[in-house]
């Protein structure tokens, strides 16, 4: 088995050598997937914004079918500090101002913040996760972090291009499971809320 290291490197490489059509097709099955999710209890939503470098989930297709079709939830985004690994949320509108930082990640510069604790559901990014819902991420901790901060029933729904491997073996105590990962063809429920 290989380590989260080894992971990280080997589903960056995977993200890297897909094909602009195929990461256009996959991207849009993810959509499709999470068109399914209920989001009838969601008042604030926290959605990452894609690192374009990294060929991250393309999350803009997601924010524009919420803000289509669910006007009502408040989209938030947020701003990392990489000093303490913390992070700050903002409401997501027309006047949320964003800039690329130092790591090439845009990320809102002004905003109304928000309080984690408000957050009904976290669209997390990720490289790979396996079937019990654990995630092999960046590596900095941020939203693990982050997770400790929310409302215990906060929904955590990972994006991912590709399905899950059996088991991350050098977790920690501080990784947090997921309560679901959608995939272009499936969506991994972990334990209900």
């Amino acid at each position: 088995m290989k380590s989260k290291q080894e992971l990280r490197l080997e589903y960056k490489t995977k993200r890297c050598q897909l094909s602009v059509e195929t990461e256009t097709t996959l991207n849009e099955r993810l959509l499709s997937q999470f068109t399914k999710l209920d989001l009838s209890e969601v008042e604030f939503l926290h959605i990452f914004i894609p690192i374009g470098k990294y060929h991250e989930p393309n999350t803009y297709l997601i924010i524009n079918y919420i803000q289509e079709s669910f006007p009502q939830i408040k989209i938030v985004v947020s701003r990392s500090n990489f000093e303490d690994y913390s992070m700050q949320h903002f409401i997501l509108d027309e006047h949320t101002l964003f800039e690329t930082n130092n790591w090439g990640i845009p990320e809102p510069v002004s905003g109304i913040k928000v309080d984690s604790s408000l957050i009904d559901m976290i669209i997390v990014p990720l490289l790979i996760f396996d079937l019990l819902g654990y995630r092999v991420g960046y590596g900095k901790g941020f939203y693990d972090r982050f997770f400790s901060s929310c409302k215990i029933d906060v929904q955590r729904v990972g994006l991912s291009f590709f399905d899950p491997i059996d088991v991350i073996l050098d977790k920690n105590e501080y990784d947090v499971q997921l309560t679901q990962v959608i995939t272009p063809d499936h969506i991994y429920r972990f334990f209900d809320k």
